[in-house]
């Protein structure tokens, strides 16, 4: 079963930037699908979260130098 995520990116500024999330995500065993965008700051992802948890989603793109950050109103939670 796969699940669609929708994560915010910062630092991404560019076609070449969205190229480079894409790329990392689509390594993962178990993402499916990865669409960037550099002007809205978002990612969705569609993964199946039993073969690749989320956390390993962020980890891609954090270690591909970009930061996944909390939608707006849920950074004080």
């Amino acid at each position: 079963m796969s699940e669609q995520l929708v994560l915010h990116v910062r630092g991404m500024t560019c076609g070449g930037c969205e190229n480079r999330v894409e790329k990392v995500l689509g390594r993962l065993d178990g993402v499916r699908s990865a669409t960037a965008d550099h002007r809205a700051g978002h990612v969705r992802v569609l993964v199946d979260p039993a073969r690749t948890p989320v956390d390993a989603v962020v980890e891609a793109i954090t270690t591909a130098g970009y930061d996944v950050v909390p939608p707006a109103g849920e950074q004080d939670r």
